[in-house]
């Protein structure tokens, strides 16, 4: 190991002055600090506004009965968000009409359907899902969901699911 004979400079010739180290220093703490703050911020759930879904017996002859989800006022439905139509008893929950909004057939069984949508649902607009229900002795009911993506929350107020009951005896009722 050697030594450098070269004498240490004088506090007059350093380059950096103590003044500006402590200086650094002092805001070093407030970005930190900030910096730390950042992620529980970003981790808090975005919401999805106070949407309804909600069954819908339509107008015989001119509106088929079905399903209509409404974006909140306030905020639209992320892309993502997806619908679910299921029919009681494993009976057939029927071939749906899908106006109003971009969707994809996701899950598609006799007694399901699943829609995801392909770009978010804009605050206020609304998408409908319409079919020709079978009618039945028994009552059976058919029950749309709606399920938010990851990082998503339901606003205070959203109705997250509808129904239709129908049958011979009733021909529609909606919930």
């Amino acid at each position: 190991m050697s030594h450098d004979p070269t004498p240490a400079p004088l506090d007059a010739e350093r380059i950096v002055s103590r003044r500006s180290v402590t200086a650094a220093a002092a805001w070093t703490v407030p970005v930190v600090a900030v910096a730390v703050a950042t992620p529980s911020a970003a981790a808090s759930p975005d919401t999805a506004g106070a949407f309804q879904m909600n069954g819908t017996c339509g107008l015989v002859g001119v509106l088929n009965p079905g399903f209509v989800l409404q974006a909140s006022a306030t905020a639209p439905l992320p892309q993502g968000t997806t619908i679910t139509i299921t029919r009681g008893g494993g009976l057939n929950v029927g071939v749906f009409d899908v106006t109003g909004g971009a969707v994809t057939l996701s899950l598609n069984t006799t007694s399901t359907k699943g829609y995801t949508l392909t770009a978010p649902l804009a605050a206020g607009a609304s998408i409908s899902f319409r079919t020709l229900l079978q009618l039945t002795v028994a009552t059976t009911v058919i029950t749309a969901s709606v399920t938010l993506p990851a990082g998503y929350v339901a606003g205070a107020g959203a109705k997250a699911a509808g129904t239709l009951t129908d049958s011979l005896l009733i021909s529609c009722a909606e919930g």
